[in-house]
């Protein structure tokens, strides 16, 4: 009887263990939750024109610096409401609380829903933007919200996987498609949190003009995954990236890093 006693508790604690090591992953917003967003984004870009001496004393006069550094910290925070599911959606209301965007000021709010796991975003109230403004804005703020697409999977601990997710830069009169190839992989499972690894590689796709360019990207970070609540509390990202490309008479070199910290505060929203 011991031995059955036994056995039966060393099965229930390897079971228990093996629970740890695994994790269910899904990603996106759940009803009646608050979630309370805060981003500190320090950024530092370094731009070198190589032409003629006629079009870098053009640029001079029209008041570009060559070569320029361009430093710059992004401030924000916002609290995301939603309500009650009725059906497969509910509602999503986003409000920034604190922006050094002169555009996105604080108080400006975006109503929305959450349709079978997709956000959509119906109208914008601000301040100090204007109607083309709010409908200009408008299906970015979505795109942002919604073109991130994580798979539904269980991931133990040790296993990776990819997500591919595009950005537009654009540099004098050309707009370069750039993907980003990034790689998420479970370390560690700790008090109900999982922590990922991330690993990024950003190469160009396209570009609207036929120019020879060259792209060195890469990123580095830390995402922290709340397997309860089902989503990312935490983010910590350093990204390097060096582009060269040869326009029409002249040559741009340009050299960026930034640093990026992100934290998700959840609570269950009061009734």
């Amino acid at each position: 009887m011991k031995k059955t006693y036994l056995i039966l508790l060393l099965t229930l604690v390897i079971t228990s263990c093996k629970g740890q090591e695994e994790i269910d992953f899904k990603v996106g917003y759940l009803p009646n939750f608050n979630y309370t967003l805060t981003q500190k984004q320090i950024s530092e870009t370094y731009i070198r024109y190589i032409a003629s001496d006629e079009i870098l004393q053009n640029l001079k006069d029209s008041g570009f610096e060559n070569p320029a550094t361009i430093k710059d910290t992004s401030l924000l925070k916002s609290i995301s409401k939603t309500g009650a599911l009725n059906g497969n959606e509910f509602p999503i209301d986003v409000e920034l609380l604190q922006s050094n965007d002169p555009t996105l000021t604080r108080g400006t709010k975006f109503f929305g829903k959450s349709v079978s796991g997709e956000t959509k975003i119906d109208s914008i109230s601000s301040s100090t933007m204007t109607e083309q403004e709010k409908r200009t804005l408008l299906p970015v703020v979505e795109s942002l919200m919604s073109q991130i697409k994580y798979p539904n999977r269980k991931i133990k601990v040790g296993e990776s996987f990819e997500q591919k997710n595009p950005m537009s830069m654009p540099i004098a009169d050309v707009t370069i498609e750039i993907e980003i190839n990034s790689v998420y992989t479970l370390k560690r499972i700790e008090n109900g949190i999982g922590q990922f690894d991330l690993s990024q590689v950003y190469t160009i796709k396209s570009a609207t003009k036929d120019y020879e360019m060259e792209l060195d990207g890469t990123g580095e970070g830390q995402v922290n995954y709340d397997i309860e609540k089902q989503f990312f509390t935490k983010l910590y990202q350093e990204t390097k990236m060096n582009l060269k490309t040869e326009l029409e008479g002249f040559s741009i070199e340009l050299k960026a890093k930034s640093v990026t910290d992100q934290k998700t505060a959840i609570k269950k929203a009061s009734r």
